[in-house]
């Protein structure tokens, strides 16, 4: 079901309503993550590196919010909306990374659906927004702060992947059968695809491998 029918009854001016899709995105994540019965905890300061710690079993997420009202869905950090900001500014948008948080919580602000990604995959794919291709392997993944019954337990989620050794990612990659047939690239869009180092390609494959359990 699509809210679209009942979008900016008011007539809000578009920069406004873009501001305000902002809180709504994060007030549907809070009640999503509620649902899930994980607590999640709010930033005190809009300038923030991230907006929430969810708390999983005792372990500390800290999470961006993202919303969107359209097909992809924005991953960067240090842009703002509104009538406020100047146009003539330079842009201090930056693609996410792990310095600054460890999951995107992504949220269809028309209809509530979400998207749970990891951020050292975002830094792995390297693009300033997601596409429906590259979203859908997230979607509705709340599971994965838990483990999702993968054998990895939250702390290993936390940690992720990108720190371990070579080794390491072989004989992760062995354990859940995860085939090395050469080929290192992922579907970018429905014509198109994005090329990988065998690393980078393990990780997103070890990840793809615990979203799926």
């Amino acid at each position: 079901m699509s809210w679209e029918e009942s979008k900016n009854l008011l007539g809000v001016d578009n920069g406004k309503y873009r501001s305000i899709l902002g809180y709504a995105g994060e007030s549907l994540a809070i009640g999503r993550a509620l649902v899930c019965g994980y607590n999640l905890f709010f930033k005190a300061w809009r300038d923030a590196k991230y907006d929430a710690v969810l708390d999983s079993n005792g372990t500390l997420f800290r999470v961006e919010i993202k919303q969107t009202s359209g097909d992809s869905l924005s991953v960067t950090s240090g842009g703002r909306a509104g009538e406020q900001i100047s146009r003539v500014a330079a842009s201090r948008e930056q693609i996410l990374s792990t310095t600054e948080c460890d999951f995107v919580i992504g949220v269809q602000s028309m209809n509530g659906h979400c998207w749970i990604i990891p951020v050292e995959l975002i830094e792995i794919i390297e693009r300033s927004s997601l596409n429906s291709t590259l979203l859908k392997e997230f979607y509705e993944k709340w599971g994965v702060f838990t483990g999702n019954g993968s054998g990895f337990s939250s702390e290993d989620i936390k940690a992720g992947f990108r720190n371990k050794s070579d080794d390491d990612l072989d004989a992760i990659c062995t354990k859940l059968s995860i085939k090395d047939l050469g080929n290192y690239s992922i579907p970018a869009s429905s014509r198109t695809t994005l090329e990988l180092t065998k690393r980078n390609w393990q990780i997103y494959k070890i990840w793809q491998s615990i979203l799926l359990v």
